[in-house]
């Protein structure tokens, strides 16, 4: 006949061993991906310093010249309007060849506008790569 105190006492050491098990793994998981994310960060954090600002004034930049597309009789080599044409000029070169206007519009900013939208979310946006290698060092 089984002894049910000797069961129960030996039913708690055997949920209290594989406690301590699953406690172990978990810390020796945590502790690999501590490492991890500390190998990650080296590089990861200041790529996204810079990449941040950088992505960020460029759609602005784009922004504003889809925005000064509508306005023809603007020169843009004069002063204000030269901080936004002269850094955007050599992308949108690139794309006018290749793009073509639409009814009559010149579209290459939004085509950048968008490019620049779509690389900042996917790198940098709430669920971007980028932001998933610091968090969960994937």
């Amino acid at each position: 006949m089984v002894d049910p105190i000797l069961s129960s006492q030996s039913a708690m050491t055997d949920v209290s061993l594989n406690a301590a098990i699953t406690t172990v793994v978990t810390a020796a998981s945590f502790v690999s991906s501590s490492i991890q994310l500390s190998e990650t960060e080296a590089w990861v954090q200041p790529t996204i310093f810079i990449m941040d600002p950088v992505l960020n004034f460029f759609s602005f930049a784009m922004l504003a010249r889809v925005v000064l597309s509508w306005y023809p009789k603007i020169k843009l080599s004069e002063m204000p309007w030269a901080i936004v044409a002269l850094p955007t000029e050599p992308f949108l070169r690139i794309v006018k060849g290749v793009v073509p206007p639409a009814f009559g519009v010149d579209i290459t900013p939004v085509f950048w506008l968008a490019i620049s939208t779509f690389l900042h979310e996917i790198l940098l946006g709430q669920q971007g790569l980028l932001i998933m290698k610091i968090k969960y060092g994937i």
